[in-house]
């Protein structure tokens, strides 16, 4: 059986760009030979420099939420700013997750490995595992680790919140 006739297809070609005259002897703004215009030129823009753009509020919200929790050490206000991060729209999925999920795993775990080098003898107070003393000691760490987890979720949100 012989091969099937093959089918041409298009190529679509890019019209080319208009060039724009410019001055004798200007030299041309590297970010309009890329395409890109450069900040504080586009239209309505009065030639200053470019203001930086407002972040998504529902997202500077929670991260102003977790920041006052950390720094007020309020419960509530982690835990809003938290629910507020998972019910971000303007958040990927994995952006939440790591908000949300990975950010405050990651701080638990530092302190578990706290408590453990305590337990150990490596570094710190020695702490003896088991009773009394134990639970003074994760008595006296959980706070910062949760305050540790809170700002750095409000960090990461803020830095999300800016690129999108």
């Amino acid at each position: 059986m012989p091969p099937a006739p093959r089918r041409r297809t298009r190529t679509r070609t890019r019209r080319p760009r208009p060039r724009v005259r410019e001055a004798p002897g200007a030299r041309p703004d590297p970010a309009s030979a890329q395409g890109r215009a450069r900040p504080g030129t586009g239209p309505g823009s009065r030639g200053g420099p470019a203001r930086p753009r407002l972040a998504n509020p529902f997202v500077l919200l929670a991260a102003l939420l977790l920041l006052g929790g950390a720094v007020f050490g309020s419960l509530l206000a982690l835990a809003a700013g938290w629910l507020l991060a998972y019910a971000s729209r303007r958040l990927t999925p994995a952006e939440v997750k790591g908000a949300v999920l990975v950010i405050p795993g990651l701080a638990a775990g530092a302190g578990t490995l706290w408590l453990w080098g305590r337990v150990q003898g490596r570094w710190g107070d020695p702490v003896t595992p088991g009773g009394e003393a134990m639970g003074a000691a994760v008595a006296e760490t959980w706070p910062w680790v949760l305050r540790g987890a809170a700002v750095a979720s409000a960090l990461f949100l803020l830095w999300r919140s800016r690129r999108h």
